[in-house]
């Protein structure tokens, strides 16, 4: 079976802090960097430099957390907020329960598709190609959707660990060789 070249894009988290509820005014204000204009968008948009990634901050003690291309870096940037929030004055008692929503990655399979060929041989798949380039391929086990084009590139949305996106690889290549 040939090598698939794997590299993680983006990662979306959902952050929860038990029992908190966050005065996003404060935070504006103490958070460098911070947007908050609750007439357009009821939270905060913060950025962290390093390592990258953007959060959405709630009154409610939640957040998201999109761009980390790693999950070590999720991890920093989250705890790193967490720190910043706690010295700030807010009274985070245990750490926040983090959780993958989406993991996007891209794929080189080092070989051309017959994307024509794949549609017909396969139900899960859509491919319009006056409409969008890639054939859309999904999985059940993992449940991810896989875009590929003919380049042999593709891209995995949809996963909820490094695990799902490896085996959605093999999955594929073992599928069409």
């Amino acid at each position: 079976m040939a090598k698939v070249d794997t590299e993680i894009q983006n990662i979306v988290l959902s952050v929860t802090y038990k029992d908190i509820e966050f005065d996003l005014e404060k935070l504006a204000s103490v958070l460098e960097g911070a947007r908050y204009d609750p007439e357009v968008f009821p939270g905060i948009a913060y950025k962290s430099e390093t390592p990258r990634a953007s959060f959405l901050i709630f009154a409610s003690g939640k957040m998201n957390c999109v761009g980390a291309k790693s999950m070590k870096d999720a991890e920093q940037a989250i705890k790193k907020l967490t720190d910043k929030l706690r010295s700030s004055g807010v009274d985070i008692k245990e750490e926040p329960k983090v959780k993958v929503q989406n993991m996007v990655a891209s794929f080189d399979f080092n070989r051309e598709f017959d994307l024509e060929k794949i549609a017909r041989e396969f139900r899960n798949t859509e491919y319009e190609p006056e409409v969008f380039p890639g054939l859309v391929f999904r999985l059940d086990e993992p449940e991810v959707v896989v875009l590929l084009f003919v380049s042999g590139k593709g891209v995995c949305a949809g996963a909820k660990s490094m695990k799902d996106v490896k085996r959605a690889a093999k999955k594929i290549t073992k599928t069409i060789e």
